[in-house]
């Protein structure tokens, strides 16, 4: 097996009690991610890239432990080697047949590369902040643009403003939130007043995703957040790692109960073919996942949520559920 993510038994087990998303991340690593191919400090991050043999590994930050931004194996590039990739697929349980896709952080690439393989007609943009990012992505992950995928170099929020100003509004059937990485969260791209903002680019029919932490209190202000806004949110929790999708569909969309996303995910899977089980990710729907009744919405003027993520999580997110 290559030294990747796909660990072994051992190492699979003692990193699973640190598994901290931007990607993933596990502290104390058991496995050799290989060499350093790539090293560069950019405005915005510590960009680390590594090979072991045919897996591509991009890491952000400097902190202790192992901030796994995105990684390929350039030999399988249909692979899904992190748990969080496969779970941003759930966008389709509720947009099976999207037109037009806005993706919030580019990384390695994978979701916007992925959904423009299984899409051919698929318009996606994907706003980036830091213009180094785009280049290691093509140049060591398999990433391309071409006329129907696009990267524009530009704050998350500054670009669905530009969106917002043009006559008419571009509207979006997906539109994914990423832009993390291991060291610091901006918090401007988690605020009521911009997920109002992202509310006026999703179309009727659209979906929003938004990959967060699970594992501290943050992600119950960002819950409340969500539902704020959207009045509707559902959330599919990893089962290996401690990411977890925000999920809130548009005021046409429907929501979904557990049977009704496997039944959906089956029927995608068929179609398209895919690489990876859409009806494992579909069975983390968690439409029991309760609220912290105490928390408050981050909104521009209060939004401590480098503080949020160091406190430690509730230790029961369910009513009722085994997991």
């Amino acid at each position: 097996m290559k030294k990747s993510l796909r660990y072994t038994v051992l190492a699979g087990m003692m990193c699973l009690m640190w598994l901290w998303p931007a990607g993933s991340v596990c502290r104390g690593a058991l496995y050799s991610m290989g060499r350093v191919i790539h090293e560069k400090n950019s405005l915005y991050n510590s960009i680390f890239v590594y090979q072991d043999e045919s897996v591509v590994t991009l890491r952000f930050g400097k902190r202790a432990g192992l901030h796994i931004q995105s990684q390929v194996d350039m030999e399988d590039l249909r692979e899904h080697l992190l748990e969080y990739s496969k779970m941003m697929f759930c966008g389709l349980l509720y947009n099976p047949q999207p037109k037009r896709m806005l993706v919030l952080g580019l990384g390695g690439g994978v979701i916007p590369r992925e959904m423009r393989y299984y899409f051919p007609d698929l318009e996606i943009d994907v706003a980036e902040i830091d213009p180094d990012i785009p280049p290691i992505a093509a140049k060591y992950m398999g990433f391309k643009t071409d006329d129907k995928l696009k990267v524009y170099v530009d704050d998350g929020r500054m670009f669905i403003k530009k969106q917002l100003r043009r006559k008419p509004v571009p509207k979006y059937d997906i539109i994914i939130l990423d832009a993390f990485n291991g060291d610091y969260i901006p918090f401007h791209l988690m605020t009521k007043e911009f997920l109002k903002e992202v509310s006026g680019v999703l179309d009727e029919d659209g979906v929003v995703v938004a990959n967060v932490f699970s594992t501290n209190q943050l992600f119950d202000a960002e819950f409340k957040t969500f539902l704020d806004v959207f009045q509707r949110c559902q959330v599919f929790f990893g089962d290996l790692s401690g990411n977890a999708m925000l999920v809130s569909p548009g005021t046409k969309c429907e929501v979904l109960t557990v049977e009704e996303a496997m039944d959906r995910a089956e029927q995608i899977q068929q179609t398209l073919e895919l690489s990876f089980d859409l009806v494992e990710v579909a069975s983390w729907l968690a439409p029991e996942a309760v609220l912290d009744p105490k928390v408050r919405a981050l909104t521009d003027d209060l939004a401590p949520v480098n503080w949020l993520r160091e406190q430690e999580t509730r230790s029961e997110r369910f009513s009722g559920s085994g997991r």
